[in-house]
């Protein structure tokens, strides 16, 4: 009857163990498929500005340029399946390229006006936005097009009470997650796996003959902070 019980421990703590590291990432899931396929040339173009100044839409548009070409390169990005890969078109090259049309890179928020810049750029997508602000809250929203087909890839929009740092700092990379195809992962994820991770600590514990009136103590993972 010991033996029994200590082979049905073992194997308890085997498969929380597992979970424990597959959740924090030092166990992998499921090995990842390797992503072959077209590479497809992106540009995010200034968004349009609304309620702020245009110098802020200019720096807040950088920014999600940025934040989307760190994001590609990202293991995070890199690791998912099905995924799109992208090339992201400098914003020198852009400006360069308008310069010769003698356009500016502003004021483009329909879809038509995307294929057009997109065929100037000669890219396969691009990226149109919108900065706002009225009231007390800022409105950010974008996504991408498709230009030989006209089609929306994909869109995030965004609502925002606070500073416009706070729209820089945190907002832009919201944005920039979602039009890429990655959630945030939610604290409820941490709460589920406390609760398994009891109830596997409590069957455990009835199967050594816990009579001794004591509870166990169960150390769990502290959820890490949102950034």
């Amino acid at each position: 009857m010991v033996i029994w019980r200590i082979v049905m421990l073992r194997k308890i703590f085997s498969f929380y163990l597992s979970l424990y590291l597959v959740t924090f990432g030092l166990l992998p899931a499921v090995p990842a498929n390797a992503q072959s396929g077209k590479v497809y040339t992106i540009a995010v173009l200034d968004m349009t500005a609304k309620g702020v100044s245009q110098v802020e839409a200019e720096v807040l548009s950088e920014r999600l340029r940025s934040h989307v070409s760190q994001l590609i390169s990202s293991p995070e990005y890199t690791e998912m399946e099905d995924k799109d890969q992208y090339l992201v078109v400098e914003q020198t090259q852009i400006d360069r390229i308008f310069e010769q049309f003698e356009i500016q890179n502003t004021g483009c928020v329909s879809d038509s006006c995307a294929i057009e810049f997109g065929k100037m750029l000669q890219v396969d997508r691009i990226v149109l936005g919108q900065i706002g602000y009225i009231g007390n809250t800022f409105s950010v929203s974008s996504r991408i097009i498709d230009v030989e087909s006209g089609k929306s890839i994909a869109s995030a929009d965004r609502q925002h009470k606070g500073s416009i740092d706070d729209i820089m700092g945190t907002v832009i990379n919201e944005v920039g997650d979602e039009l890429m195809g990655l959630k945030k992962k939610s604290r409820l994820k941490w709460y589920l796996i406390a609760g398994v991770l009891i109830a596997g600590a409590g069957a455990g514990a009835a199967m050594m003959g816990g009579d001794s009136g004591e509870d166990p103590v169960v150390f769990l993972p502290t959820p890490p902070d949102r950034p």
